[in-house]
């Protein structure tokens, strides 16, 4: 499996919580930034010959230079406009070989995934997420194992399981985002619409069970809650 980070969220609604000038996966939790806590969450997983990925902002460094300062054969590969998660692993899709763990880089993870994990393409799902969890992400509606509806922020998260912004896919279904359609009035490409393209067009999802808390740092409350988690907190295989 290759990872690819998607890191290029610039973090406008953190306001002054966020330095100037430097990407959301940069934000300092505790001694390191966001997407150093997943690099040493995650990368043990990685087992592809080819490298693993980080998208960027167009226009930033500070993610490249990280990045290649803990891991020197990553390859980067920068998103031109801030598009669409779709849109920017459609930025990697030339780089990745096989089954892909695609993961957003403002996750604060704090458990683990279950083993065995499914056979890709696979979603990320929060078995103990609450209502407002649901709400905030987006929802899961499960027949076992098997994916069978995916329902973005959800006023209504009754028989919901909460999606994470973890998704193992293939490169079938990341071919497949490219005619996925882009949401008009923000002219971006929107990962949960994509994946919802990919089941009409025939693809089956598993599900990829995460136990413990997890949090998608998108406001400052969110932030105030990652922050309160244990800095020693990590990933356990």
């Amino acid at each position: 499996m290759q990872l690819v980070f998607i890191c290029g969220g610039r973090g406008t609604r953190l306001g002054e919580h966020k330095p100037a000038g430097v990407p959301k996966s940069m934000i300092a939790l505790g001694a390191e930034p966001l997407v150093g806590r997943l690099m040493r969450q995650l990368l043990p997983y990685h087992a592809s010959s080819a490298p693993p990925v980080f998208v960027v902002a167009g226009d930033d460094e500070h993610v490249a230079r990280f990045a290649l300062s803990r891991c020197p054969g990553a390859a980067i590969v920068r998103q031109p406009a801030p598009d669409g998660v779709a849109s920017a692993a459609l930025c990697a899709r030339p780089l990745v070989r096989g089954p892909a763990l695609v993961v957003l880089g403002d996750l604060v993870l704090d458990g683990r995934l279950a083993e065995p994990w499914p056979a890709a393409p696979a979603l990320a799902v929060w078995s103990g997420g609450d209502a407002a969890s649901v709400r905030r992400n987006y929802g899961v509606r499960l027949r076992g194992e098997l994916v069978e509806e995916l329902a973005e922020k959800p006023p209504d998260p009754s028989d919901l399981a909460c999606g994470l912004g973890l998704y193992l896919l293939t490169p079938e279904v990341l071919d497949l985002f490219a005619l996925a359609p882009i949401n008009p009035s923000r002219n971006e490409r929107e990962i949960t619409e994509a994946l919802r393209f990919a089941m009409r067009r025939g693809v089956r999802f598993s599900a990829l069970r995460f136990e413990g808390r997890y949090i998608n740092i998108n406001t400052p409350a969110d932030l105030a809650a990652a922050r309160a988690l244990d800095a020693s907190a990590s990933l356990r295989a």
